[in-house]
């Protein structure tokens, strides 16, 4: 049901892009785009997922110690594997390669992944209460924002009292699922304060990049918008494409764009033509570096996501 919902949506948004997509206009913006620009953005869009694997170690510290090498390892595979593979099928692919390779169980790798999930939400949530002192937005934006905000706190918060208060999520849950006490006590393991801060401060890195990657690339197609319009896109972007969709989020990217954009006031057809550079240039050599990941590791990619699945279950 999930996959048959994300496959309609990227639907709805790819039909909702290209109504009367400027075929023309792209080429022009092609032409004339200040290729330094663009690849600093793609550095920084690299970056990215440095930070997200120094994270991910830092927060894995106490329950296996994987190297910084296998986390960036599985993060880029997992990266590949949602560019290929439906309903963000890379997060658990990159758990189970970075359990495979390691001593840290799946349950604790999921877990870990769940909580910098968790992380990215907050931020998320930050990064938007900074942009609304410089940019107005619309009252919808700011409705979803809101409910976002309350939820991505209420799990933060719900996850704490897991972490660092096992007896008392112990009672919580045994008097309606007492299956769960086993990966209670699995998710306890991450429950260290030192760890849990540096990784949250880390995610400030993670965020930042992903910022200046989309300031970088409106500065490469000559827009004059400054950082918080960039994070004004990231976040749209970002909460857009939460949910399991297509492979590399296609359809609701370029739709959360498009969207971002008519509230900087930005033309249809010139944000048309926008959110597919931006697609390509901040998702495509991203790909490429998980595929030389996958070379690399010498890894079958759709072996590894059966194997996945199989022991996710």
């Amino acid at each position: 049901m999930v996959p048959g919902l994300g496959y309609t949506i990227s639907g709805a948004s790819l039909v909702w892009v290209f109504w009367k997509f400027p075929w023309a206009q792209l080429a022009d913006h092609l032409r004339t785009l200040e290729w330094n620009w663009v690849a600093l953005a793609v550095a920084f869009e690299v970056a990215v997922y440095f930070a997200d694997a120094w994270r991910w170690q830092v927060l894995l510290r106490p329950a296996g110690r994987p190297s910084f090498g296998l986390c960036l390892q599985s993060i880029f595979v997992g990266v590949l594997a949602n560019d290929i593979l439906p309903a963000k099928a890379g997060e658990l692919v990159r758990c189970f390669l970075l359990s495979y390779e390691t001593k840290v169980p799946l349950s604790l790798a999921i877990t870990s992944d769940v909580v910098l999930r968790i992380m990215d939400g907050l931020w998320i949530v930050i990064l938007y209460l900074a942009i609304t002192l410089q940019i107005g937005t619309h009252r919808a934006v700011g409705d979803v924002m809101w409910l976002f905000g309350i939820g991505a706190t209420a799990i933060a918060g719900l996850m704490l009292l897991v972490l660092f208060r096992r007896q008392h999520a112990h009672q919580f849950v045994r008097s309606w699922a007492a299956r769960f006490v086993n990966l209670l006590d699995e998710i306890h393991r991450l429950g260290h304060w030192p760890e849990l801060r540096r990784a949250m401060a880390i995610g400030s890195l993670y965020w930042i990049a992903q910022t200046l990657a989309v300031w970088a690339l409106t500065k490469a197609d000559r827009f004059e918008l400054g950082l918080s319009a960039a994070a004004f896109l990231l976040v749209v972007k970002s909460v857009l494409t939460l949910l399991p969709n297509a492979p590399a989020n296609m359809g609701p990217y370029q739709a959360a764009v498009v969207y971002a954009s008519t509230f900087l006031l930005i033309e249809r057809p010139t944000a048309q033509a926008f959110s597919e550079i931006m697609f390509v240039f901040l998702t495509l050599p991203i790909a490429v570096g998980g595929a030389i990941a996958i070379l690399y590791a010498d890894i079958d990619l759709f072996a590894l996501h059966r194997r996945a699945r199989e022991k996710g279950h």
